[in-house]
């Protein structure tokens, strides 16, 4: 279960059960976790093996099938077997029993072919889909005070918001293999909590993608916000309404390592539940803007709205719905 790294035991027979093949199959952990893209392995042991077993091993051939989905053969470190030609008759009639018939071009291959489908996996940049959520109505939102770093709660009408959005993204199959980021500000910890009625998945609470921090305006009323902050004739990425506030420039440069993090790590299904300004940022780095273009346009969202972004292997990068809103 990749939302909660466990495992689950399933009522129904596999292929290994079902052709008589008593070694354990699972997959090379580095690669990744099912139900996104891995490499299956089937380990050549008749040690007893229980559900989410970890066991170190030497991968010494490879099925190629003519799907590409191939099935990599190893054996435990502690065996002395280099290669599938070494394996005794017992294993290999074993494994032969996995796939008795041959398509075009399938076949069992030694380690010289399994290294170079593990090399060209690793290789191949992942298709990666990236959800950003706003958080659904606040307290702030109702009693016209200034958000920002002040430690807004949901309103009962936000949770039922939060709720129907995380039913919603049932249909974008969020509840399977997606990673949560979410804002520490408890507005957005709460969307994310109502989220995860219907996900279930525990989200990595941080800092970096909490909302502009307003200084002394930080959570202030907006009559208050408008009177007193410092005047702008024109737009300065370097503005501050009030000291100690964070300028245009500066909410970027705290966002872009994590923008670079997310964009080149092997995780393939990203949701991010945030703020408006944070989120404002976050896609315009992900359509290819830089901080000047800030001062032409932003991205502007409201409470609960959805946004879907997907990264092709090329590094193309599609818009699928920005800021949409299903209430």
């Amino acid at each position: 279960m990749p939302n909660t790294d466990t495992f689950e035991e399933k009522d129904c027979p596999s292929l290994s059960y079902e052709r008589n093949v008593p070694q354990p199959s699972g997959w090379i952990k580095e690669s990744g976790t099912p139900p996104c893209e891995h490499l299956d392995v089937t380990v050549m042991t008749d040690e007893p093996c229980e559900l989410g077993d970890e066991i170190p091993v030497r991968v010494i051939g490879v099925f190629c099938r003519a799907d590409g989905n191939n099935k990599l053969v190893a054996v435990p470190e502690s065996r002395p077997e280099t290669d599938i030609s070494e394996l005794p008759a017992k294993e290999t009639d074993a494994l032969h029993r996995l796939y008795p018939k041959l398509g075009r071009g399938e076949g069992w291959f030694g380690r010289d072919r399994a290294e170079q489908v593990i090399a060209d996996f690793f290789s191949r940049r992942k298709r990666k889909t990236i959800i950003t959520v706003q958080h659904t109505e606040s307290e702030h939102h109702v009693n016209r005070h200034a958000g920002a770093w002040g430690d807004w709660s949901l309103t009962e009408r936000g949770r039922s918001q939060a709720y129907e959005v995380g039913k919603w993204l049932l249909w974008e199959d969020c509840h399977r293999g997606f990673k949560m980021y979410c804002s520490d500000l408890a507005r957005a910890v709460q969307t994310a909590e109502e989220i995860n009625k219907s996900l279930h998945i525990d989200p990595v609470v941080t800092d970096v993608i909490r909302e502009v921090n307003a200084g002394e305006g930080n959570g202030r009323p907006w009559e208050w916000f408008q009177a007193n902050k410092l005047p702008e004739d024109a737009y300065d990425a370097d503005y501050k309404p009030f000291p100690g506030a964070e300028s245009d420039r500066e909410l970027w440069n705290r966002l872009t390592p994590f923008f670079n993090e997310i964009t080149v790590n092997n995780e393939e299904r990203i949701l991010i539940v945030s703020h408006g300004t944070t989120l404002s940022f976050l896609h315009s780095m992900l359509m290819g803007y830089k901080l000047e273009d800030i001062a032409a346009f932003r991205f502007h969202g409201s409470g609960g709205s959805i946004s879907k972004f997907v990264i092709e292997p090329s590094g193309k990068m599609t818009a699928h719905y920005i800021n949409h809103r299903i209430f």
